[in-house]
């Protein structure tokens, strides 16, 4: 437990270590036993703010609020069973229609030009520095 820490702990939980997460209460009263002049100010601090609070009434909602707050939310959607259509958009399979028709025409138009005018050692260069080792040679060891 670090100093930082255990002040963190004093502002967040209160003067009375018992109030702290029990995973660091121990670590805590250790410290504070360690070093009780270091943090005596920050606990002073910390009681006052706790007195103050004590000294305020207790205020609890009026049935009413508490009954116009539990009727304004939101209600659960009743289950529907089976299957649920989700709503149609008219645009989404033209919009896959040409998504697809795009891709094919690329692929049709692109790629045997492409192949064509390329050198094979550009391409397997390419290969190459994209995976980090030359297929060719991948293959002839596995041939072996």
């Amino acid at each position: 437990m670090t100093e930082d820490r255990l002040i963190e702990l004093i502002e967040a939980w209160g003067a009375d270590p018992s109030a702290f997460p029990e995973a660091e209460r121990a670590a805590a009263r250790a410290m504070l036993a360690a070093q009780p002049a270091r943090f005596a100010a920050v606990i002073a601090e910390v009681r006052a703010l706790d007195a103050a609070l004590a000294r305020l009434p207790e205020v609890l909602p009026s049935a009413a609020l508490t009954e116009a707050l539990i009727a304004s939310a939101p209600r659960a959607r009743p289950a529907t069973g089976g299957f649920r259509v989700p709503k149609f958009f008219p645009w989404a399979p033209a919009s896959g229609l040409a998504a697809l028709a795009a891709g094919l025409f690329m692929g049709v138009m692109v790629a045997p030009a492409a192949s064509a005018s390329s050198d094979t050692s550009e391409v397997e260069s390419v290969l190459e520095h994209a995976l980090g080792y030359d297929p060719a040679a991948f293959t002839e060891v596995l041939s072996e």
